[in-house]
């Protein structure tokens, strides 16, 4: 009981399957991460046209594993081809020091992690909707 490590093992009674619990890394480096939007065909039908592709607004942070991208904090393997209704998989992929230049050499606790994703998706939101000029013409 004592001393011993505790495993982070889910058990499935149904099927007999177990499978590991994802945890997060303490520390990510800026050089290692990716960000990406999700997108996937729903399987919802609309009268005239049969599934819709829909994707996500916001990016996510994602590590490269071999031919797919895991996100950092759900652990959620995604690929870059569609493959099933409501499967999500990566589009618009970007290194990260490649958008911000200036996080090249970074290292990121597991805690600094969502400060990251919120900066990240930030700026980007306040670009593509028009904020600043509504702040900007507030102030006015």
């Amino acid at each position: 009981m004592f001393g011993k490590k505790k495993k982070n093992i889910i058990d499935d009674k149904n099927t007999n399957n177990s499978q590991e619990k994802y945890t997060m890394k303490e520390r990510y480096n800026a050089e290692d991460l990716y960000l990406a939007r999700l997108k996937w065909v729903s399987s919802d039908n609309v009268d005239f046209s049969g599934p819709m592709n829909k994707e996500t607004e916001i990016k996510y942070l994602f590590e490269k594993k071999g031919e797919k991208y895991k996100e950092v904090f759900t652990g959620f393997e995604a690929d870059i081809i569609e493959e099933y209704f409501n499967l999500p998989y990566v589009i618009d992929i970007m290194p990260l020091i490649e958008v911000h230049e200036d996080l090249k050499g970074t290292i990121f606790p597991r805690f600094g992690m969502l400060t990251l994703f919120n900066e990240v998706n930030k700026k980007e939101m306040q670009e593509e909707r028009g904020y600043q000029k509504k702040l900007e013409s507030d102030n006015k």
